[in-house]
């Protein structure tokens, strides 16, 4: 049974918990703060954003000077001044950027470390990993950086709205249009629709396999959303400065292709510009054991979108249940019951599928706090190494104060490193994303994220056009507010700030003793400075370091 009823008091460690499943990471003193507050209060907060500065982050962002996420023009994270006219600040790989035609993946990535580590409001970048899970989507079939930052903009936007708004919302969007061949999908006349975006938008995507609907849904639902694509305004076209005929796609306009007039002078798709138009069928279909007229639409949807809608209605047991294990699985426990999933399933229908309703009642709970659920899920590793960053690294303050700048070079850390670790962001294998917990953990992603640890504990450099740079940049004497007066208190202060699972005292002794040999004496100096970045980074790299 999943206890829902909420905490009524908590710890430090409570929050710490809190901030590792609900964000990426909290330092030991904002945990304490943060448990001086009452429990529901502080999730309230968490969950809604309230009583944030953002000033200072939303300067940073904004700011033109970009070591962050164009090392190949800044040099790195570390490089210094840069002049301000001709370096893309963070925000040029979103939609709406003046320099989206670089389309630069990479980049694009890096985007999205940097504002897990830095966003004062984490937990709807939390919520945008999550989904970018659930809703998987490609660039290497998308082709376009612009359109996948878009939809993360979605999921960080939307991500906590009713799951039928937001189910929607990610139906129209045009990478997933693209990615699940929606543009593809043309039932006028005699035309046999496409059925990908239809099949996965309830297998995959609100009800699971099997569940409670057949293969005539499946072709029902196709007819009800073809034509469904995007157009491209002129002014969305972003041309490159140095070449103007070479241009991209930085933003789509959501369209019903039902032979109405095109706004528009430009489609996603020149070549089919002649033969978009009358790509929606029309009529009637029965979907789920109901009819809907796929013409005429209710006021204020989109032809199809009440059929879409509708599946939360009409299979509101299983999808709430779909939910619930996703949800379960993410934030709480993998080895939950059958039981652990009806009772959330049940919340999450009495929240009338809110997710904002259904987050707060997860986090204020019993369950979610239960001394089995700590440290019960292997971490993905995108929020893996953003935490260890975090802990180790500089703070937004301290490192936007640094000469250079001290900001992590996360365009050199997501490739390869990221990617061969098991989640390449932004570019899922395929619609049904990363499978999570242990499946996180083999051979080879394992070998990349002790790489990633190095880079993050070690402070290892990496080259670029030609100049040596830390990727991670730190200050071991940052992470002690007192000088260590012993190996222990060493080991005490890294477990605090990394939070692996629980580690053994023989292997800590072991560690302890090979790092700081009995009869040697200690001295906080700077061999003992480096003794304790090798410290972090087998913390790190051992198994309680990929639990959280």
């Amino acid at each position: 049974m999943a206890d829902l009823s909420p905490v009524t008091s908590w710890t430090a460690a409570d929050a710490a918990h809190l901030g590792r499943r609900a964000g990426f990471g909290l330092s030991p003193e904002a945990a304490a703060a943060l448990a001086a507050q009452p429990p529901g209060a502080a999730v309230d907060a968490w969950v809604d954003g309230t009583g944030l500065d953002r000033t200072l982050f939303d300067a940073v962002w904004a700011a033109r000077a970009d070591p962050v996420t164009e090392p190949e023009r800044a040099a790195s994270s570390n490089a210094g001044s840069v002049t301000v006219a001709a370096i893309p600040g963070p925000h040029a790989y979103l939609v709406d950027a003046p320099n989206a035609w670089r389309n630069s993946f990479t980049r694009g990535q890096a985007s999205l470390a940097f504002r897990m580590q830095y966003e004062p409001y984490a937990f709807p970048e939390r919520m945008a990993l999550f989904w970018h899970n659930l809703f998987a989507t490609g660039n290497h079939k998308v082709n376009n950086v612009a359109l996948m930052l878009g939809q993360y903009a979605v999921f960080r936007a939307h991500g906590l709205d009713r799951f039928d708004d937001l189910l929607v919302l990610v139906s129209k969007d045009p990478a997933m249009c693209i990615w699940l061949d929606s543009v593809e999908n043309n039932a006028s006349g005699s035309n046999v629709p496409n059925e990908n975006y239809a099949r996965e938008v309830m297998e995959l995507y609100s009800l699971g396999a099997d569940n409670g609907y057949s293969q005539d849904d499946i072709t029902q639902l196709a007819r009800a959303l073809s034509g469904w694509s995007f157009t491209v305004a002129e002014a969305d076209l972003i041309a490159s400065p140095t070449d103007p005929q070479s241009k991209t796609v930085a933003r789509g306009n959501f369209r019903v292709y039902d032979g109405g007039a095109n706004p528009d002078p430009y489609l996603w798709n020149q070549q089919k510009r002649a033969t978009l138009y009358g790509m929606h069928g029309t009529g009637t279909i029965t979907f789920l054991g109901q009819p809907f007229d796929i013409t005429r639409p209710p006021a204020g949807m989109a032809p199809g979108e009440d059929a879409v809608r509708s599946i939360l209605a009409s299979r509101s047991a299983q999808c709430s249940e779909f939910l619930a294990q996703r949800l379960l699985t993410h934030f709480v426990t993998a080895r939950f019951t059958a039981q652990d999933v009806a009772d959330v399933a049940a919340a999450i229908r009495a929240a009338s599928f809110s997710l904002r309703a259904v987050m707060k009642t997860l986090l204020k709970s019993t369950y979610f706090f239960a001394a089995a659920n700590r440290f019960a899920l292997v971490e993905g590793p995108a929020s893996w190494v953003v935490r260890a960053a975090r802990g180790l690294g500089f703070d937004l303050p301290a490192a936007d104060a640094q000469s250079p700048k001290g900001f992590p070079a996360w365009a050199l850390a997501v490739n390869p490193y990221l990617d061969q670790a098991g989640m390449k962001l932004l570019d899922s294998n395929g619609p049904n994303g990363w499978k999570e917990d242990v499946a996180w953990l083999n051979s080879n992603t394992v070998r990349y994220r002790t790489k990633f640890a190095a880079a993050v504990a070690l402070a290892e450099k990496a080259t670029s056009s030609g100049i040596t740079h830390t990727i991670f940049p730190s200050d071991v004497a940052r992470w002690f507010p007192q000088p260590p007066v012993d190996a222990l208190a060493v080991h005490d202060r890294l477990v605090a700030l990394l939070q692996p699972g629980p580690i053994p005292a023989g292997v800590r002794d072991g560690w302890l003793a090979s790092l700081w040999p009995a009869g040697s004496g200690f001295a906080w100096d700077a061999a003992s400075q480096n003794r304790a970045r090798e410290l972090a980074y087998l913390i790190l790299c051992s198994p309680a370091g990929q639990l959280y």
